[in-house]
Parts: C-alpha cells; structure tokens; sequence
C-alpha cells in the first residue's frame, strides 16, 4: 500500500486502532484466544502472545523457541 492510500485509510477509520485494541482486550477478558498466560508474584494473566510479541523486541524470539 502506498503512502497516499495509507493516510486516506487513516483519515476514513481515525479509530480503527482503538476499535482493534478494545476488542482485544475484551477477548482477554472472557479468555477466548488467549494463548499465554503469565505469572507474576503468584498471580495469573492471561494473554495473547501476538499483542505481547508486538509490544517487544524480547518476547518474538522467546515465544519462537517455545
């Protein structure tokens, strides 16, 4: 995609990234997808790996070797 096209995307879905991002997090919330659950201090959460992976540089090539 072009850069022209790719701003005129943005400026017809300026939420989009909201909409994806809050749907996300609601699958997370009734555990449909997730596929990774972290424990820190004795505490579960449950997770999606590609949100995890795509928030780090570190955690793409743990979850490959895994």
């Amino acid at each position: 995609m072009e850069a022209e096209e790719t701003m005129e995307c943005l400026q017809e879905f300026p939420e989009h990234h909201k909409m994806i991002l809050d749907r996300l997090n609601e699958q997370r919330e009734q555990d449909r997808f997730t596929d990774i659950t972290l424990i820190v201090d004795g505490h579960h959460f449950k997770a999606h790996k590609a949100v995890l992976a795509a928030c780090s540089h570190v955690l793409p090539q743990i979850f490959y070797v895994l």
